[in-house]
């Protein structure tokens, strides 16, 4: 009997949760599928372009929640005390690019050379870059001081669609923040990527917070020079090792200018770094970017619930 009970209980949950996730699988909004198209990059937090001779990616004292990857002829350094909790790959052969300089370092997927996804991933955030900064997009200025906040809605931007994403693009006329700065990227609903296009040197001292958008939705996109060299200057330091609660997010690419990331919390991605030096230093955390839930992901939960409906049936007819 206390069988027969249970399994009623237990059919009665399912039937009744059923038609609600079933809904939910149908009905998902778009915002649950549409990610910034970077395409095998999405394998990486960090991607350094390592163009040029004897350029280094440069490591110090940081925490990575993700896997690295260097291109071309790049080097790396860390001098730790560092932790990767991914891989660090090289698209080259191993004629000594990596060099760990610190017995405390820790790299839990160890170092690999001659990865062709890393060129891969090169490839295509290179050349999202280039689609994607040639759009005309909203001009919008970001001039803030003091405690100021800046909300920028999603649905100011100019749409523009390719590779099947449909993008909201802004195009950024001057830039210049302080670490009690904030910017608001808010989502409308649509599930649109959203683009913020620079053609100038930019130091990112500022917060960032998203509300209605993932990480994974937001390119910070530094447009200008070509042949991994002549682009802008990119800074990231939201003093963030020192006030944790400080917070960055969003995908950073700029292919042909130099990239540093100092003192920071990001919730996202570094992708570029030119013929220079990349530095990622001083007391960072970079956690990679968040990939919205595939409404797929809602359909196999819808799934798993009718074996739990099919499993209460068959307690009952035993």
């Amino acid at each position: 009997m206390t069988r027969v009970f249970g399994a009623c209980r237990l059919l009665a949950i399912a039937a009744a949760a059923f038609p609600m996730l079933l809904l939910g699988a149908l009905w998902a909004p778009r915002a649950l599928a549409d990610d910034v198209a970077i395409g095998a990059a999405a394998n990486y937090a960090v991607l350094f372009e390592g163009g040029g001779s004897g350029n280094h990616l440069n490591i110090t004292n940081v925490t990575v929640n993700g896997n690295i990857g260097v291109g071309g002829a790049g080097l790396a350094t860390d001098s730790g005390p560092s932790t990767v909790n991914g891989a660090i790959n090289f698209s080259a052969a191993n004629t000594g690019q990596f060099a760990n300089n610190n017995g405390s370092d820790v790299i839990t997927g160890g170092v690999s050379y001659s990865v062709a996804l890393v060129t891969s991933a090169l490839d295509t955030v290179n050349s999202l870059n280039t689609t994607l900064g040639g759009v005309p997009g909203t001009s919008i200025s970001i001039n803030l001081s003091g405690s100021a906040t800046q909300t920028i809605n999603e649905s100011a931007g100019t749409l523009f669609t390719t590779g099947g994403v449909t993008y909201r693009v802004f195009s950024i006329t001057g830039f210049n923040t302080t670490n009690g700065n904030t910017i608001n990227v808010v989502g409308d609903g649509s599930g649109d990527p959203v683009v913020f296009n620079f053609t100038g040197n930019a130091n990112f001292n500022n917060q960032v917070t998203l509300t209605g958008l993932t990480s994974g939705q937001v390119l910070w996109n530094f447009v200008g020079g070509s042949g991994l060299s002549g682009g802008p200057t990119l800074q990231i330091n939201d003093n963030g090792y020192n006030n944790p609660g400080n917070l960055v997010q969003g995908i950073f690419l700029d292919p042909n200018g130099s990239v540093s990331v100092v003192n920071t919390n990001l919730f996202g991605d570094v992708f570029g770094g030119d013929s220079h030096d990349m530095q990622i230093v001083s007391g960072d955390t970079i956690n990679q970017a968040i990939a919205t839930p595939e409404p797929s992901s809602l359909a196999l939960l819808a799934t798993g619930l009718f074996g739990l409906v099919g499993f209460a049936r068959r307690k009952l007819n035993f």
